[in-house]
Formats: structure tokens, sequence, C-alpha cells
């Protein structure tokens, strides 16, 4: 799409611009067929290719279609059509007139009690209906639910739903937005619908407080979402009033999966037992905020072109940069100084086949500080999880076979003596925080590089620094792989 609006997609007439992010535009369209207004969620065509920065996502925009085309349900947009024109492809689905739930968080207005858990209810529902069909949405957040004008809450923006045969953002990428994620999703372990749990535990919090229970740079989410637990609601507001949302905080909030609500439905059962009163099916009238662009229709005739910013379901397509943005893995770095870029390439192709384009930025964050291609390939080697895969990679390195878990006790450092104790010496060097971070990858997933800066800022020799890093280690990972895998690294 060119930046001019174009007059028609498809069979769809164009009426105006609801939103544009950096992937796409979201149209407000009419519907000459069945006399209805719709909105067209446009992708760019040269965005659908494979790249080295979303290689997924053509994937992905055919996975949101699929998806949501799926589910008819009161709380969910439906989506009517996928298609493809020359230029783009589009999704085409319900126009819901009204806000999404950042308006609601963010008016001088606050959500009462009653409010907050009318609209958690609706959300609960939706998201059942949806876990009940095979598919997790991943990515609940303000901006992908909308609230109609009649007080429904419906769910949007299925871009990064996983469904049951789909395996499409799993390896070595996270997909969602930081603050809302859950922490098995950051340390890439398998994911459920209890994400969404988490995702909506979330949501709660920030709806009665105003504020997301994890706060800080992307990073500082991450970390704190994994490690560390979230202030009690009641003591964040002062409020002994909403003691009684700490205990469903709590279990939707729970670090590990299996102590979390086992399903949509049984948070809904918890919430719904706190009400006081009667609650309502949908948002009062009087609590409903106006429609943006409120009394313009997509209609046969011309009509006057929306504000840019005329609708909540702006928020559909994928965000601006200067929104949160999914977090995809870490960004692409530069040759290291001292290398030729060729000199890298065979690692990086070697390394590329078993983790894809994510490669690159490993093998080059690996080179930094060291000064042999045997060196760089032992470094990155942890990323690869299959164990024979991962040793003919290192067999091109001359790092002879380990036939087990463990390597030869030479390169472990003789990390444990007999008597258990961990021996001293071995200072931290510079380039190790890379070297364990890429060492860490499949083990501990994005969230690998935080552990390793933080492990080492509290260590002053290597032997320390594994020890550290050892006990930050979640349950259901190995720990003597991870053990190895340092060694070898840091070897």
């Amino acid at each position: 799409m060119g930046a001019a609006t174009p007059s028609s997609i498809g069979p769809y007439q164009v009426r105006g611009v609801i939103g544009s992010g950096a992937m796409g535009v979201v149209y407000l369209a009419y519907d000459p067929a069945i006399d209805r207004p719709v909105a067209i969620k446009t992708i760019h065509r040269r965005l659908l290719e494979s790249s080295e920065d979303e290689p997924n996502l053509a994937a992905r925009f055919r996975v949101e279609a699929k998806a949501a085309g799926r589910l008819t349900h009161r709380n969910i947009v439906p989506v009517y059509q996928f298609g493809e024109e020359k230029d783009c492809a589009y999704i085409v689905m319900e126009y819901v007139a009204g806000r999404n739930l950042r308006d609601y968080i963010q008016a001088p207005r606050k959500l009462e009690v009653p409010h907050v858990l009318c609209l958690m209810l609706q959300l609960l529902d939706g998201l059942h209906y949806a876990h009940e069909r095979g598919i997790v949405h991943r990515d609940i957040k303000p901006a992908n639910l909308l609230i109609a004008d009649d007080g429904r809450l419906k769910i949007t923006d299925f871009g990064i739903a996983r469904t049951e045969s789909s395996n499409l953002t799993r390896g070595s990428s996270v997909i969602g937005s930081p603050g809302y994620i859950a922490p098995e999703q950051y340390t890439d372990r398998e994911v459920d619908r209890r994400v969404d749990v988490f995702s909506s535990g979330v949501l709660l919090y920030q709806m009665l407080s105003g504020t997301t229970p994890f706060a800080g740079t992307d990073e500082a989410i991450m970390y704190k979402i994994v490690y560390e637990p979230h202030k009690p609601l009641s003591k964040v507001m002062n409020d002994s009033a909403l003691e009684p949302f700490d205990a469903v905080l709590d279990r939707a909030l729970a670090k590990d999966p299996a102590q979390r609500y086992p399903s949509a439905m049984a948070m809904r059962t918890a919430l719904a037992a706190l009400a006081t009163q009667p609650l309502p099916d949908l948002l009062p009238a009087d609590i409903v905020l106006a429609p943006r662009h409120e009394g313009l229709e997509a209609k046969p005739a011309v009509a006057k072109e929306p504000d840019s910013h005329a609708s909540t379901q702006a928020e559909s397509p994928p965000p601006t940069p200067s929104k949160p943005r999914p977090v995809t893995g870490p960004p692409s770095v530069p040759v290291p100084t001292g290398w030729d870029t060729a000199a890298l390439a065979e690692v990086e192709r070697d390394l590329a086949q078993h983790i894809g384009p994510v490669a690159r930025v490993l093998v080059r964050r690996a080179a930094r500080g060291l000064t042999s291609l045997a060196a760089v390939r032992q470094a990155v080697a942890a990323s690869i999880t299959d164990f024979e895969a991962r040793e003919r990679f290192l067999a091109k390195a001359g790092v002879p076979r380990t036939n087990g878990a463990v390597p030869p006790a030479a390169s472990l450092f003789e990390v444990t003596r007999a008597d258990g104790e961990v021996p001293s010496g071995a200072p931290m060097r510079e380039g190790d925080v890379d070297k364990a971070a890429a060492a860490l990858l499949s083990s501990l997933g994005p969230i690998a590089r935080v552990v390793a800066k933080r492990c080492a800022a509290t260590s002053d020799t290597r032997e320390q620094f594994v020890a550290r890093v050892l006990d930050q280690l979640t349950p259901g990972i190995d720990a003597r792989r991870v053990q190895a895998d340092l060694w070898r690294a840091l070897g």
C-alpha cells in the first residue's frame, strides 16, 4: 500500500483510515454485499516474504485469520475473510465502534470494582471459549481488548495466537508484549492456556490500581516476571478492601504454571465469588466512553474520512515503534572488531540450520573477545537443543564427542571436587557475559542475557558466577546441563 488511501480492497469500498503501523494499515470499509461496515487489517506484501527480521510474519498473519475465523463468540471480534492483492494481504473483520481498554484505564474517571469485574468476566468468558477450541491468544493486553459502544468487551488481534497444530513462534524468540508475558514465555518452556490466565491477572491488577505489577525497562520487566514476586495489590493501594483480590492475583500471577488457575473459567469463578452485588452482563451505559469517531458510518455514499486516530480498532495492526513491541529476540549486531564477515559466515550458516536467522546475532556476539573460529563455535553451540546435532556442529571445531550430557572434566575446569566444594580462582574476564548468555540461550531463552549480566555483577570469579546462575534456575531446567554449557563456553 502506498501513502494514498485506496478506493477499495477486494470487493470492499474503503472509507478511511482507522489506524496505521510499521507493517500495515487498518481501514474502515463498506461491505456492499451485506450492507455493513467492516474493518480491514492489511499488511504490506513486501513484509509477507520471509526475512531475517520477521521469518514467520506471513505465517503469523495467516494464523490470525485461521485462528480468529474459527471463533464465534460474543466477546471475540469475528473475522469474515482473508484475502490477498498485489500490494498487500488483508483480513476483514467486524468493525467495533468504541474504545479499547487502555482508554478506560487512562481515563480520569477510574473504573470501580463492579465495572472491573464486569469486564474481567467478559474477558475470561471469551478466553475460555477460545481455549476450549485449542487456541491460546498469547498477547492479552489493554490495546487488544475493545469495549463496544454497548458496553461489551471484545478480544481482537489473534496475530500471535497458537493453535494446537501450530508451533510458529517457538524456539529462540518470544512474542508478546512486555509486562503481560507469562514467565514460561521468557524461559522458553512449553506454553498453554495458562499464559492467558497470567496476562488476565496483569490486567486485573492494572484495572484496579492503574499500574501493572511489573514495571521498568523491557529487561527489568523480564527479570521481575521470571524471578520477583509482585507487590500485593492491597499494599500498593493501601486499601484493605482489596485484600480479597490479593489471593486471586497471587494464583493468577504464579511463576509456576502448575500453581496458576488451570483455566480461564476457574479464574472467572474465583472472581465472580468476590462480587458483593449483582454484576451487569455489559458495562453500564453511563460508564461507556463515546467512540472516537461518533456518528461516522461506512455507507455506500461518500463519507467524511475519519481522523487517523479515529478508533480503538487502530490497535489491531502491528504496533508502531513508539508503542510496546513484541519481543522477538536480540537485535542484529555488527561484526566485532578484528573479524572479517566472511570468516564468521560459515559458523553463522551452520548454526542457522538449527536455530534460524538469530544465529548471526549469536555468532557475532560470541566473537567479541575471542580469536579463533573454534572458540566461537564452542561458545554458540549451547543454542542447539538437539544433542546429536550439537555434537556434529562442535565436531567441525575439532571438539571431541562427549558421549553424554557433560563434557570431559578438563573442559569443565574441574568444577567440583570430590568433597563437593567449588574451587576458587579463575577471575571473570571481559567477554564472559556474552559467552555465558549464548550458552544459556537454549536453557533459559531470551532471558539468558539478563540472568548472565545480573549474576556477573555480583561475581568476582567464574566459579562464583556459575554458582549464582545455577541458583537462579527455575524448576524443570536441567542444572547439570546448564553447568556443563557454561563451563564449555567459558573455557
